[in-house]
């Protein structure tokens, strides 16, 4: 029977060249690798060196047994990955989504649900390195913006809209627009707080004139919120009185400022997260998403 250790030290020889450095690499004796590589030819009944006085080398067949020992242990160890991730998986959720309102939505569910189990959050603003996450069990849910493409091995389902709207200074030369358009933004100073997944793009993309004043301390950011000076974006995800504090809340009518989510995760755990696919299409109101095609949940924001 062939030993993963003697393919190892197989390997490791044809590295060094010599049995004496393969030794010191392996933090063996030399006679200890010379007898484990007698032990290997045993096992396979072949003739894997060419030994001379004092040296031994690698002849034609060992080293083709040497590529195929390459194989066989970058097959073990994507084995043995693969289990540990299993193990981990079992014991823990781990949410990514594309921007922070499903994981203030999601993350208390999970918890509450799954109680116990460790539950793990992560923004992620790329919808394909989410689903490729997921595949790889990287996470064990995702929530993307965009519907998946048609894939056997994923379950999906549109559950919430999110509209984005602007938050105006009363005496801002904006604040009596019935609705925004993005060309109503060129050259304005906006505030944007940098950790909001995709949206992060869709602003950057589609007001490639507005000035932004990025900030990444949450705290900070909502004490210029605060002060007023600035219009900034707010969701109706959040409930928002329509006139608070100086300030006045006007939609973005543009579809861009507009998203639908798709919580996704793979077919063969739609059983382990049964009890909240059901909760979330069952349990709560739902709407129309943009193309009247399916029908989402509508959930109150949880920070």
């Amino acid at each position: 029977m062939v030993e993963l250790e003697q393919l190892r030290q197989l390997v490791v020889f044809s590295e060094c060249g010599t049995l004496s450095r393969a030794a010191e690499a392996l933090h063996i004796s030399q006679p200890s690798l010379s007898r484990a590589m007698r032990a290997l030819e045993e096992s396979v009944q072949a003739a894997l060196f060419t030994r001379q006085k004092n040296r031994i080398t690698l002849n034609e067949t060992g080293k083709v047994a040497v590529e195929q020992a390459r194989q066989v242990l970058s097959a073990a160890e994507e084995l043995m990955e693969r289990v540990r991730l299993a193990e981990r998986s079992g014991q823990k959720i781990r949410l990514g989504a594309c921007a922070p309102v499903p994981i203030f939505e999601l993350e208390p569910l999970l918890r509450e649900i799954y109680s116990g189990m460790e539950i793990l959050t992560e923004l992620n603003d790329s919808d394909k390195m989410l689903l490729d996450g997921l595949k790889q069990g990287q996470y064990q849910i995702v929530v993307t913006h965009q519907a998946p493409a048609q894939d056997e091995e994923l379950f999906s389902f549109p559950y919430r809209e999110e509209h984005i709207s602007l938050l105006v200074p009363k005496d801002h030369p904006l604040s009596n627009y019935p609705v925004i358009h993005a060309s109503d933004l060129a050259c304005q100073n906006l505030l944007l707080y940098s950790e909001i997944g995709f949206w992060t793009h869709v602003c950057r993309e589609k007001l490639p004139d507005a000035h932004f004043l990025l900030m990444d301390q949450w705290d900070a950011f909502g004490e210029m919120v605060g002060l007023g000076a600035f219009p900034s974006f707010v969701t109706d995800a959040a409930a928002i009185e329509q006139q608070t504090g100086g300030k006045v809340i006007i939609p973005i009518e543009d579809e861009e400022f507009q998203a639908v989510y798709y919580f996704v995760c793979m077919k063969k755990e739609q059983e382990r997260f049964q009890e909240l696919i059901e909760w979330m299409r069952l349990t709560l109101p739902t709407c129309k998403d943009k193309d009247s095609a399916a029908h989402m949940v509508k959930l109150p924001l949880k920070p």
